[in-house]
Parts: C-alpha cells; structure tokens; sequence
C-alpha cells in the first residue's frame, strides 16, 4: 500500500500500473491480487483507509476533549489543527486525496470528493451545534460558510502540505490554525 501510495502520487492514477506496484515493492504479481482486485480497488482502500484514520484522529473521545467546557474557538481549532497535522503527516496521501482524484471516473473521483463532504459536514454539523448552544449566530448561512471553511482548509492543506518540499512543522500548523480562526472566527462566533 505504501509503495502504491507513493507511486500514485508520483505518476497519477492513470500513470500508475499494477506492474509499477509489483515491481516497486518487489513483490509477485498474485500477491497483490490475494487482497485486491484490481488498481481502482488498492486506490479506493487507500482513500477509505485515509477517511477512517482522519475520523479517529478528529474524534474528541480520542483526545478526551469535555465538549461542555471546550471554548467554541477551541472546539474549531481542534478540528481544523488536527485536519492539518493528518494531511501534512503524509504529503503523498495529501496529494492524492487533494488534487489526484479530481477528473477520475466514477467510484473513483466520488471516493476523494466523500473526504470533502465528511469535512463540509461535519463543519456544518459543528455550526449547528454553535447555533443551538448560542456561541454562532443564528443568521450565519450555514452552508456557504461549510463551503468557504471546507475550501480554505483543503486549499491551504494542499498549497502546503500535498509537496514533500513543504514539508511543515507542527508550530507552522499551530500558526496557520491560529490565522485561519483569526480569519473566520469574528464571522462566525457571537461575542460575549
């Protein structure tokens, strides 16, 4: 998986071949096909692997996080610092996820765009939350906001995590979470 990992995002999807695979991780040729049927099925598990982890690693039990004390500043940067260390722990991951998927055909490019839509959802699940517990304004327009936090965060993660040059540290993280509540936040969350 790490090896065709890699390799799409190096060459691309289309570019990559189950023979680069086999021969990248110096494996038989049957090998790859005990576990999967075919290149789009190693993608595809590649993606949903990525999916599951970036959920567990978000997961406030995970880290023992009280959502009643949790600042609603801090319950958004949480989410947004943690989406961006898992992206920029893996660039090839971030590149494949990021800018790979797009224009692929069918199972395929719906699999990349899920990651985009958990994370619209769950920003617009977090901005309900903040509505009924009074810290978001209740004008707010939930779902445009959904799509300008969503798009921004993937933008900025791909900008600068999908190249291995860029590779950023976890202060440049702690400061790019911090700018980007500086942006949204005054938009967003009820002053008291």
């Amino acid at each position: 998986m790490e090896h065709a990992k890699q390799l799409f995002s190096k060459k691309g999807y289309y570019d990559t071949q189950i023979s680069d695979i086999v021969d990248e991780a110096k494996i038989a040729r049957g090998t790859v096909y005990q576990y999967f049927k075919n290149k789009d099925d190693i993608f595809i598990t590649l993606i949903r692997d990525f999916y599951h982890e970036w959920e567990r690693y978000i997961s406030f039990e995970m880290h023992k996080i009280d959502l009643k004390t949790i600042h609603p500043r801090e319950y958004m940067a949480f989410r947004i610092k943690k989406t961006l260390h898992l992206l920029a722990s893996d660039p090839d991951l971030c590149n494949i996820v990021l800018r790979m998927g797009i224009g692929l055909s069918g199972e395929l490019e719906m699999t990349t765009k899920r990651f985009e839509k958990k994370i619209h959802n769950l920003i617009v699940g977090d901005l309900e939350l903040g509505i009924r517990n009074n810290h978001v304004w209740k004008s707010l327009n939930i779902e445009m906001t959904a799509h300008l936090i969503t798009g921004a965060l993937l933008k900025t993660a791909l900008a600068y995590f999908g190249n291995k040059k860029n590779k950023k540290g976890p202060e440049q993280i702690d400061k790019m979470t911090k700018e980007i509540i500086t942006i949204f936040a005054p938009a967003i969350f009820i002053k008291k």
